[in-house]
């Protein structure tokens, strides 16, 4: 019970600071909002796809993945912010595992990437794309696995990095080729060989395409390959965290 309460109030407390800063919360409206307007918009005129899918309804799952990417990686300052004032050694003394303090900060990664990303479906009906009850529980168990990956994510880095513009510099360096490589700004069919080679190592990829599938859009791969690709790739960067988080 020790080990559960511990998790529990890590993630309560991350959750109560992201609740409590306005400005990461109007950054998670803003984000997706003006991306959908600059980038679904302006290239909606121009950009025709197969199928007959509206640019706009395209990018929709591009700006869910663009907020659970950086909403996930974003997360993982706070174990530097924990850090340089000396709460994180606070929580290695205490009488609790190192797994638990992992699993405690990712989970409350995951909480509150898990609202930005929904944050996002409120702006379903700029673009025109109507959800159904159905449709918006299958996008948020999409968002649910990729926030527990991104988070993960978000907490290897924290373990390897001493400074916060140290985290920026890389989690930007890490975010933008995992976005833009995802098949969330534009098709992946007809990509230069050496770029589609990129994409489909890309686990975000798989990410979009099962949104598309929970979408009813033109998808690249099956929904169960999409599926076990994001599982495998949220226990690996679990694992990664709990490996390198012991050398705190």
């Amino acid at each position: 019970m020790n080990e559960l309460e511990a998790a529990w109030a890590l993630t309560w407390r991350d959750l109560v600071r992201f609740v409590r800063d306005r400005g990461q919360v109007m950054g998670a409206f803003a984000r997706p909002l003006l991306w959908l307007i600059f980038m679904g918009k302006g290239l909606s005129a121009s950009v025709r796809l197969t199928g007959g899918v509206d640019y706009q309804h395209f990018v929709f799952a591009g700006a869910i993945a663009m907020a659970v990417l950086f909403g996930g990686m974003f997360q993982g300052v706070t174990i530097i912010w924990d850090r340089e004032f000396g709460f994180l050694k606070e929580v290695l003394v205490a009488p609790i595992s190192r797994v638990t303090i992992v699993l405690g900060k990712t989970l409350s990664g995951t909480v509150v990437t898990i609202v930005q990303g929904c944050l996002t479906l409120l702006f379903a009906p700029l673009v025109g794309l109507h959800l159904g009850l159905g449709t918006f529980f299958a996008l948020f168990g999409v968002i649910a696995i990729l926030s527990l990956a991104m988070s993960a994510m978000g907490v290897v880095l924290a373990t390897r990095m001493q400074t916060f513009e140290g985290f920026g510099v890389i989690s930007n360096f890490v975010i933008m080729p995992l976005y833009f490589l995802s098949g969330g700004v534009f098709p992946v069919e007809r990509l230069p060989g050496w770029m589609a080679v990129l994409v489909r190592v890309n686990p975000v990829t798989y990410g979009v395409d099962l949104m598309r599938h929970a979408l009813a859009q033109p998808s690249v791969f099956g929904a169960g390959q999409d599926l076990a690709v994001l599982l495998g790739f949220a226990g690996a960067m679990i694992a990664l965290a709990l490996l390198w988080f012991r050398r705190e």
